[in-house]
């Protein structure tokens, strides 16, 4: 249901209808109330006053027991239309005579004390019939009673006609008044009316030269005056403020600028923060495998010269030649593995570093290019140990592996550093990949201590960290969030449970639009 707004001006008109109306109505009813009482009250009492006399004729008669002189009497009230019956009673309470032109036959109660108006109806303004008792005395001697019944119908016409005038009063009153109330509204709003709808004006074009005019010296006339300052100094205050605003949005746009800038280079130098330690961790990992050859090369050599000796010395037999032979095939498998795990690795690095720092968009498939990052990440996660876990089809999509490499160099960094920090059990990572339409779902999972409270909600914001003290810079999940979202035009989620682990939802399309090359 809706609110009922209405105007100050029906408003004010309602309120003065209101007042002035209950105020009259109020007058009017106690008026009418103290007209009905005191009409009540003249006719009961002129009603005993006539009774009074009739007793004071009709007693003699009664004395004498003159029944034609107290017929008579009764006879002399045919002129008064209100009289209903009168019963004389002698003290025996035997009726004497009486007058009753209606031949009113309801039984009589005789009660010198009461006086009653008996209606049969509750209708508005009528009271029926008014009945009462007299005692007939001479000489202070009572010789009967006058019993009497009179129709106030005539209270009844006159309260009517009362009525009648006080309604009819009251609704040219009420007239009036609204009269009024209009006249009045009109002459005390409309120049705040006016005023409002000017101000309206002002609101909607921004002119705030615009001024007003009021001829008065009142309170509405100091308004005015007050609204035309007010405009005065708005104006005033635009015009600075447009100076103000021009100069501001120049100053922010140049720091929007340096902040782009400032944010290009720290998502740079992150980048090749990881790629340094990408180059240190392939340098660690390929020297195992080297040394392994280097050693196998060298039994080799060995070997081979022992056999060369005893060829030449004529004292090479069957089995020693069978031995040496062992040793070459067993030493070259070794030598072959290393060369080939070591190579690998090499052409991991290589392609992860060159996508990291070329940014370019090529088909690839996403499974083996996550597997590849979590190899040149091995000697990091060898060290806790790390169980990782890749589940997933091998999707090929059509995007920057290189933005991908960074987001997941930085996750696995954000595991190592904050998620693995003091774990008690077996660490894991779990990475699942999914497709949806056009879109890739990359699940990434740790069961490490999980993000603290304190920092869930801004964990985006840049420089947010716990390890300020030991070199973290805070910079991680701002840039995955700021790589996602912006080169990916994908979303980002996270959830995390203390103590239970922290996990990562990327959703961002197969193919990407980004086309920039850094």
């Amino acid at each position: 249901m809706k609110n009922l707004s209405l105007s100050i001006k029906t408003k004010l008109v309602i309120i003065l209808i209101t007042i002035s109306s209950t105020i009259v109505i109020g007058v009017t009813y106690f008026n009418f109330i103290a007209n009905v009482k005191l009409e009540k009250n003249n006719f009961i009492q002129n009603s005993i006053i006539q009774a009074n006399l009739f007793a004071d004729f009709t007693v003699s008669a009664l004395v004498f027991d003159d029944y034609d002189g107290v017929k008579e009497s009764l006879q002399k009230l045919e002129n008064d239309k209100n009289v209903l019956r009168v019963v004389v009673f002698n003290n025996e309470k035997e009726i004497f005579a009486q007058y009753n032109p209606s031949l009113i036959r309801k039984p009589i109660e005789v009660n010198l004390n009461k006086i009653s108006l008996e209606s049969e109806t509750n209708e508005f303004l009528k009271y029926g019939t008014l009945k009462f008792s007299i005692p007939l005395k001479h000489q202070d001697e009572i010789y009967g009673i006058l019993y009497m019944e009179k129709s106030t119908q005539i209270i009844t016409e006159l309260l009517m006609k009362v009525f009648n005038e006080v309604i009819f009063f009251t609704l040219a009153l009420l007239l009036v008044i609204y009269i009024i109330s209009i006249f009045l509204s009109n002459y005390l709003l409309s120049p705040i009316l006016s005023l409002a709808s000017t101000a309206e004006d002002i609101a909607s074009s921004q002119n705030y030269a615009t001024r007003v005019n009021y001829n008065s010296k009142n309170e509405i006339g100091s308004l005015y005056k007050a609204f035309n300052m007010l405009l005065k100094d708005t104006e005033n205050l635009t015009n600075n403020l447009e100076k103000q605003v021009e100069i501001r949005t120049q100053e922010l746009e140049k720091s929007l600028y340096d902040l782009k800038q400032t944010q290009q280079k720290l998502i740079e130098s992150e980048k090749m923060s990881a790629l340094g330690n990408l180059v240190s961790g392939i340098a660690h990992e390929v020297n195992t495998p080297l040394g392994n050859a280097i050693t196998g090369s060298s039994i080799i050599i060995k070997e081979t010269e022992s056999l060369i000796s005893d060829y030449e010395n004529e004292t090479l037999t069957k089995s020693t030649m069978e031995k040496r032979l062992s040793v070459l095939n067993d030493t070259s498998k070794l030598l072959l593995k290393s060369l080939n795990y070591a190579s690998g690795l090499i052409k991991s690095f290589k392609q992860i570093s060159v996508d990291q720092v070329t940014n370019d968009i090529r088909v690839f498939d996403i499974k083996n290019y996550i597997q590849e990052i979590f190899l040149t990440n091995h000697n990091k996660l060898k060290l806790l140990p790390v169980k990782v876990i890749i589940e997933g089809e091998n999707i090929k999509i059509k995007n920057s592996p290189g933005v991908i490499a960074q987001i997941f160099n930085n996750l696995i960094q954000n595991s190592i550093i904050h998620g693995f920090e003091d774990i008690k059990k077996e660490a894991q990572i779990i990475v699942i990949i999914k497709e949806e339409d056009n879109n890739l779902i990359l699940e990434y999972e740790d069961n490490g201590n999980g993000i603290k409270e304190d920092i869930i909600d801004k964990i985006y914001e840049p420089f947010v960290t716990t390890k300020r003290n030991t070199g973290g810079t805070g910079l991680g999940l701002n840039i995955v969030y700021n790589l996602v979202h912006q080169k990916l035009k994908g979303t980002l989620d996270m959830q995390s449970e203390k103590n239970l682990g922290t996990k990562f939802i990327i959703v961002i399309p197969k193919e990407s639009s980004f086309k920039e090359k850094t």
